[in-house]
């Protein structure tokens, strides 16, 4: 499951290979999601063909932040300044 996979990746030190087939395909549905930067690499003779995983991108850390992912911290919440109206004139 693509899901699982993109919680391996936000864990795993980039760039990354994978070379399963299986996580092959669910690496360029996360890249179609726009989640991670990967390249895939021909099949070249007898080497198997691989993936390997760049960056995650902005829009990648965003999911995981609103799905909850420990990949990153949840943004701070802007602090809030109240004005009150001053009677008080200082320029006389």
């Amino acid at each position: 499951m693509a899901h699982t996979l993109f919680k391996q990746i936000l864990t795993t030190r980039l760039p990354t290979r994978f070379y399963s087939p299986s996580e092959i395909d669910q690496l360029k549905d996360l890249r179609d999601a726009g989640y991670i930067k990967v390249a895939f690499s021909p099949q070249q003779g007898a080497m198997p063909p691989f993936a390997t995983v760049h960056e995650i991108t902005n829009l990648g850390r965003a999911a995981a932040r609103y799905f909850g992912s420990t990949y990153a911290p949840l943004p701070e919440l802007p602090s809030v300044a109240f004005v009150l109206p001053s009677q008080h004139n200082p320029a006389g």
